[in-house]
Protein backbone atom coordinates (compact mmCIF):
# COMPACT_ATOMS: atom_id res chain seq x y z
CA UNK A 1 0.00 0.00 0.00
CA UNK A 2 1.31 3.34 -0.89
CA UNK A 3 0.24 6.44 0.96
CA UNK A 4 1.89 9.96 -0.27
CA UNK A 5 4.08 12.72 1.63
CA UNK A 6 2.12 15.59 0.51
CA UNK A 7 4.36 18.06 1.33
CA UNK A 8 7.05 16.22 -0.67
CA UNK A 9 4.89 15.18 -3.71
CA UNK A 10 6.62 11.59 -2.87
CA UNK A 11 4.75 8.32 -2.04
CA UNK A 12 6.12 5.75 0.97
CA UNK A 13 5.70 2.64 -0.36
CA UNK A 14 5.07 -0.41 2.58
CA UNK A 15 4.89 -3.35 0.04
CA UNK A 16 7.27 -2.91 -3.13
CA UNK A 17 9.20 0.22 -3.92
CA UNK A 18 7.52 3.51 -5.73
CA UNK A 19 9.16 5.00 -9.28
CA UNK A 20 11.29 7.79 -8.37
CA UNK A 21 10.87 11.43 -9.22
CA UNK A 22 10.64 11.99 -12.94
CA UNK A 23 11.64 7.58 -13.26
CA UNK A 24 10.10 6.39 -16.73
CA UNK A 25 8.15 2.79 -15.51
CA UNK A 26 7.18 2.71 -19.08
CA UNK A 27 4.11 4.33 -18.29
CA UNK A 28 4.88 7.94 -18.71
CA UNK A 29 1.80 10.08 -18.71
CA UNK A 30 2.98 12.98 -17.68
CA UNK A 31 2.01 16.07 -19.47
CA UNK A 32 -0.51 19.03 -20.27
CA UNK A 33 -3.69 18.19 -21.90
CA UNK A 34 -6.60 20.19 -22.94
CA UNK A 35 -9.97 19.51 -23.46
CA UNK A 36 -11.00 19.43 -26.86
CA UNK A 37 -14.38 17.68 -27.06
CA UNK A 38 -17.29 16.53 -25.13
CA UNK A 39 -19.71 14.22 -26.47
CA UNK A 40 -22.69 13.49 -24.19
CA UNK A 41 -24.65 10.19 -24.11
CA UNK A 42 -27.28 11.31 -26.44
CA UNK A 43 -24.65 11.86 -29.39
CA UNK A 44 -24.68 15.68 -28.41
CA UNK A 45 -20.88 17.35 -29.03
CA UNK A 46 -19.48 20.42 -27.33
CA UNK A 47 -16.14 22.27 -27.34
CA UNK A 48 -15.04 25.98 -26.72
CA UNK A 49 -16.57 27.77 -25.08
CA UNK A 50 -19.28 25.43 -23.65
CA UNK A 51 -16.68 23.10 -22.58
CA UNK A 52 -12.67 23.81 -21.64
CA UNK A 53 -10.51 22.05 -19.54
CA UNK A 54 -6.95 21.80 -18.66
CA UNK A 55 -4.84 18.61 -17.19
CA UNK A 56 -1.72 18.55 -16.03
CA UNK A 57 0.28 15.54 -15.03
CA UNK A 58 4.28 15.91 -13.72
CA UNK A 59 6.47 13.76 -12.18
CA UNK A 60 3.75 12.30 -9.26
CA UNK A 61 1.67 16.03 -9.54
CA UNK A 62 -1.38 16.90 -10.75
CA UNK A 63 -4.22 20.09 -11.12
CA UNK A 64 -7.63 19.33 -13.02
CA UNK A 65 -9.54 22.75 -14.08
CA UNK A 66 -12.38 22.12 -16.18
CA UNK A 67 -15.32 24.07 -16.45
CA UNK A 68 -18.95 23.52 -18.83
CA UNK A 69 -22.22 25.18 -19.55
CA UNK A 70 -25.03 22.61 -17.79
CA UNK A 71 -27.37 24.93 -19.76
CA UNK A 72 -28.37 27.86 -21.15
CA UNK A 73 -28.07 29.88 -17.14
CA UNK A 74 -26.13 26.90 -15.46
CA UNK A 75 -22.21 26.89 -14.99
CA UNK A 76 -20.51 24.29 -13.71
CA UNK A 77 -16.73 23.78 -12.73
CA UNK A 78 -14.34 21.22 -10.98
CA UNK A 79 -10.85 22.22 -9.86
CA UNK A 80 -8.32 19.82 -8.08
CA UNK A 81 -4.85 19.21 -6.76
CA UNK A 82 -3.35 15.55 -6.51
CA UNK A 83 -0.94 13.32 -6.30
CA UNK A 84 -0.51 10.53 -8.38
CA UNK A 85 1.95 7.40 -9.18
CA UNK A 86 1.78 5.57 -12.01
CA UNK A 87 3.42 1.83 -12.90
CA UNK A 88 2.42 -1.20 -15.20
CA UNK A 89 0.41 -2.26 -12.69
CA UNK A 90 -1.51 0.20 -11.14
CA UNK A 91 -2.50 3.82 -11.19
CA UNK A 92 -2.94 5.55 -7.56
CA UNK A 93 -4.02 9.05 -6.90
CA UNK A 94 -4.77 11.20 -4.00
CA UNK A 95 -6.61 14.39 -3.30
CA UNK A 96 -4.96 17.11 -1.94
CA UNK A 97 -7.56 19.49 -2.59
CA UNK A 98 -10.97 19.53 -4.40
CA UNK A 99 -13.68 22.07 -5.61
CA UNK A 100 -16.82 21.43 -7.17
CA UNK A 101 -19.55 24.08 -8.16
CA UNK A 102 -22.51 23.06 -9.85
CA UNK A 103 -21.42 19.63 -10.58
CA UNK A 104 -23.58 16.95 -8.33
CA UNK A 105 -25.48 19.50 -6.77
CA UNK A 106 -26.17 23.26 -6.75
CA UNK A 107 -23.72 25.24 -5.34
CA UNK A 108 -19.61 24.74 -3.83
CA UNK A 109 -18.62 21.28 -2.67
CA UNK A 110 -15.28 20.62 -1.08
CA UNK A 111 -15.52 16.83 -0.20
CA UNK A 112 -12.92 14.30 -1.93
CA UNK A 113 -14.77 10.93 -2.42
CA UNK A 114 -14.17 8.70 0.26
CA UNK A 115 -11.98 5.66 -1.30
CA UNK A 116 -11.22 2.26 0.16
CA UNK A 117 -8.22 2.10 -2.14
CA UNK A 118 -6.41 4.84 -3.38
CA UNK A 119 -4.70 2.51 -6.09
CA UNK A 120 -6.68 0.58 -9.02
CA UNK A 121 -5.29 -1.80 -11.92
CA UNK A 122 -3.89 -0.47 -15.09
CA UNK A 123 -4.28 -2.48 -18.09
CA UNK A 124 -3.06 -2.03 -21.86
CA UNK A 125 -5.83 -2.00 -24.51
CA UNK A 126 -5.15 -1.59 -27.56
CA UNK A 127 -2.25 0.29 -26.98
CA UNK A 128 -3.79 2.66 -24.46
CA UNK A 129 -3.15 2.34 -20.88
CA UNK A 130 -6.14 1.97 -19.45
CA UNK A 131 -7.62 2.68 -15.44
CA UNK A 132 -10.57 3.49 -13.65
CA UNK A 133 -9.65 6.73 -10.88
CA UNK A 134 -10.19 5.62 -7.61
CA UNK A 135 -13.04 6.85 -6.30
CA UNK A 136 -14.08 9.52 -9.51
CA UNK A 137 -16.13 6.75 -11.81
CA UNK A 138 -14.21 7.68 -14.46
CA UNK A 139 -12.40 5.88 -16.82
CA UNK A 140 -9.32 6.60 -18.56
CA UNK A 141 -7.50 5.55 -21.73
CA UNK A 142 -3.87 7.20 -22.35
CA UNK A 143 -2.13 6.99 -25.78
CA UNK A 144 0.27 8.95 -27.54
CA UNK A 145 -1.80 12.05 -28.63
CA UNK A 146 -3.94 12.67 -25.36
CA UNK A 147 -6.63 10.95 -23.44
CA UNK A 148 -10.15 10.31 -23.03
CA UNK A 149 -12.06 10.11 -20.06
CA UNK A 150 -15.54 8.37 -20.16
CA UNK A 151 -18.40 8.39 -17.24
CA UNK A 152 -20.67 5.10 -18.70
CA UNK A 153 -23.77 6.38 -19.87
CA UNK A 154 -23.12 10.43 -19.07
CA UNK A 155 -20.22 11.62 -21.90
CA UNK A 156 -16.78 11.12 -22.78
CA UNK A 157 -14.15 13.66 -22.89
CA UNK A 158 -11.23 13.71 -25.62
CA UNK A 159 -8.42 15.47 -24.16
CA UNK A 160 -5.34 16.17 -26.62
CA UNK A 161 -1.52 16.87 -25.13
CA UNK A 162 -0.09 19.92 -25.71
CA UNK A 163 3.20 19.86 -23.69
Amino acid sequence: MQTPDLYSGRCSCHHRRCPADGEDSGTNIDGTYKLVTRVNADGTELRSPTVEGIYTLRRGHGSLNIFWKKNSATLASQAMIFKYSVTADEYCEWIVYRVRNNVDAPGNNTDAPQVANHCTRVRVDKGELVFAEPGEGVVTSFDETGFKATIAGELTDYWVKIG
